[in-house]
C-alpha cells in the first residue's frame, strides 16, 4: 500500500514539475493561474510525510493532493486517469 501511495505521489510530482517548466515561459494571466495551482500542488507534495505511516492525517492529506491534481489536470485540459504498466499488471489512480 505504501509503494502504491509513493508511486502515485511521485507521478503527481513529476507531472507538476514538468508542467511548471513548460509554462514558465508563458506569462499571461491564464498561465499564471495554472502555475500558481501547480506551485500549490508541488508544495502539498513536498510537505507530505512519506516515511511516517502513523501520520494521523495521511489519508486526508492524500485526498487533498488528489483533488488538487485533478484541478490542475482540468485547468490544463488533461485527462487525470493515469495508467502505468502493462495490460496484465498496471498501476492506476
Amino acid at each position: 500500500h505504501d509503494i502504491l501511495i509513493n508511486s502515485q505521489i511521485g507521478c503527481y510530482l513529476g507531472f507538476a514539475l514538468t508542467w511548471q517548466c513548460l509554462l514558465q515561459k508563458c506569462t499571461d494571466e491564464k498561465n499564471g493561474k495554472k502555475i500558481r495551482a501547480l506551485d500549490s500542488l508541488i508544495g502539498m507534495i513536498q510537505k507530505f510525510p512519506y516515511e511516517d505511516p502513523t501520520y494521523d492525517k495521511l489519508q486526508e492529506d492524500l485526498e487533498k493532493i488528489r483533488g488538487k491534481f485533478k484541478q490542475v489536470c482540468s485547468m490544463l485540459n488533461i485527462q487525470s486517469d493515469f495508467r502505468i504498466g502493462t495490460e496484465r499488471s498496471s498501476l492506476t489512480f
